[in-house]
């Protein structure tokens, strides 16, 4: 299963208070288990933001996940809270809903699922792409989830990219 974010540090909270990106949504984050590790630990996807109204739409649409909440870090006890759930000793794996390299990210998406692409595009859309012609997908992050935009032409097409993974 690919997992394209950055693993959450301790380190980066200074960051994002300097930002002032301090609503932080909490959601469940199936991607990031490892399955290898000895000690299972529940995975948490964090994503940032300026904005609480814009933090809270996203907390509406995952509301009946079980690690939905909103941090906050202007409030001493969730600040506190965070930090320990990034503890070595946590029985949290965290991760941050940004990438570090997109070109590699763009890379690996177009080296090891260009079959699941064209596949997709095959059973699922009337696109007719010549032998000169070329779709790159391209990656974006809506609310926690990970969407692959196929662009051909005139057309567009946003889809999920556990569907790409599966197709």
């Amino acid at each position: 299963m690919f997992q394209p974010f950055e693993k959450m540090k301790a380190q980066y909270i200074a960051r994002l208070i300097r930002l002032k990106m301090f609503y932080l949504v909490t959601q469940t984050y199936i991607r990031g288990i490892d399955h290898f590790a000895e000690e299972a630990r529940d995975s948490i996807l964090v994503t940032d933001y300026d904005d609480y109204k814009t933090a809270e739409t996203h907390l509406q649409s995952i509301k009946t996940d079980k690690y939905a909440s909103i941090i906050d870090l202007t409030k001493t006890s969730h600040l506190a809270k965070f930090q320990e759930m990034l503890s070595d000793d946590s029985k949290y794996n965290i991760f941050w809903a940004i990438v570090k390299d997109l070109e590699l990210v763009k890379k690996r998406v177009d080296l090891k699922y260009k079959d699941n692409i064209r596949r997709y595009i095959t059973k699922n859309t009337t696109w007719k792409i010549g032998g000169d012609e070329t779709v790159r997908p391209q990656l974006l992050v809506i609310f926690g989830e990970l969407f692959v935009i196929l662009k051909y032409r005139s057309q567009e097409r946003r889809i999920k990219f556990e569907v790409i993974e599966k197709a």
